[in-house]
């Protein structure tokens, strides 16, 4: 006969295995309804890869940093492309809009191949079941090792510059090994160095010196600030300025009218010198003429002479001696008149 005892232990333990058991199940539950969200209303929707580089299904759909869904099936179309059918949860459906797009990544650098959205327009329509999306173009794991072997080859390269360079330096060649190395250039450049620098003082002060005077020039009552604020003063400036000017050019005008007087007179001048016709011409050149000219003159001042002794005879004759009185008398009392005229 059994053993009361031992009965309800083999019951005990039965019941703890079932206990256990129990929980085990509602964990796994539990645990896939957090990873796989399997109890959660989705949406399909699906994208057309040239290659998916390694995305197999399962894998999750990420949207913003979170994950929105996972994919169901991965099928080949018949141009040898690859079809990703995959669903998102219906509560990030308002946020994903029409003109976003999708493509393969990584979680992480050398993480699991994922599907990624981005973009998107406010004022865009969300997505509905069933929806295409277009794919955008995606650089690859092997392009990113690709481009990093190339950047190493790169700096490695940059490296070996940079060594040869430094040994250049430290055996004293080139510029900077020669100034490192030539204590004589050294002081050279030390001199170089405080002429520049005296000079960049010097061109402080006369910058200073500069400001100080447009400070001056721009002061109110300044003649050049005057000229510059006054409203008034400048058209008149610019007025005279414009009269200056004219008047420049009637002078200009003047002294070339003046100057073709003067050209007209010289040919003048020379045209009754050359030309023996002229009366000028005959009174230089012909001698003849001359000396008949020189003879009625002679004459004239002779018969002038004898025209005044005559008239002078004249007075004296009983005959006109009246007449000339009576003249000087008039004579005198017109003079008179006229003084006494003057001091009135």
């Amino acid at each position: 006969m059994a053993n009361p005892q031992s009965s309800q232990k083999i019951a005990a333990k039965v019941g703890l295995f079932i206990l256990i058991g129990i929980i085990i199940l509602a964990a796994g539950i539990l645990t896939l309804g957090t990873m796989r969200k399997s109890f959660i209303t989705r949406i399909d929707a699906e994208a057309t890869f040239e290659s998916v580089n390694g995305l197999t299904k399962g894998n999750n759909v990420w949207f913003a940093g979170v994950k929105v869904g996972t994919v169901r099936e991965i099928l080949f179309t018949p141009d040898s492309k690859v079809k990703v059918l995959f669903s998102i949860e219906d509560t990030s459906q308002p946020f994903i809009k029409q003109d976003a797009t999708v493509r393969v990544s990584s979680d992480g650098l050398i993480g699991n191949p994922i599907i990624l959205i981005s973009g998107g327009s406010p004022q865009a329509r969300m997505i509905e079941d069933g929806f295409k999306f277009k794919v955008e173009p995606d650089v690859t794991q092997q392009e990113m090792l690709t481009t990093l072997q190339a950047n190493n080859k790169n700096i490695l390269s940059i490296t070996d510059d940079l060594k040869s360079i430094i040994a250049d330096i430290r055996a004293g060649q080139g510029s900077i090994g020669k100034l490192m190395k030539d204590e004589a250039l050294y002081a050279n450049l030390n001199k170089s160095m405080a002429t520049v620098e005296s000079a960049t003082r010097d061109l402080k002060r006369g910058a200073n010196g500069l400001a100080k005077l447009t400070d001056k020039l721009n002061a109110d009552g300044n003649f050049i600030n005057a000229i510059a604020t006054d409203k008034e003063m400048y058209p008149n400036i610019k007025k005279t300025v414009a009269s200056l000017e004219s008047t420049s050019q009637t002078l200009k005008e003047t002294t070339v009218s003046a100057k073709q007087m003067v050209n007209n007179l010289e040919q003048t001048s020379n045209t009754l010198l050359n030309n023996p016709k002229s009366p000028v011409g005959v009174l230089l050149h012909d001698e003849k003429a001359a000396n008949n000219i020189r003879e009625t003159i002679s004459n004239l001042e002779s018969s002038s002479a004898k025209l005044d002794q005559n008239l002078e005879a004249l007075k004296h004759n009983f005959l006109f001696r009246r007449y000339f009185r009576n003249q000087a008398k008039e004579e005198a009392k017109r003079k008179a008149d006229s003084t006494a005229n003057a001091k009135k």
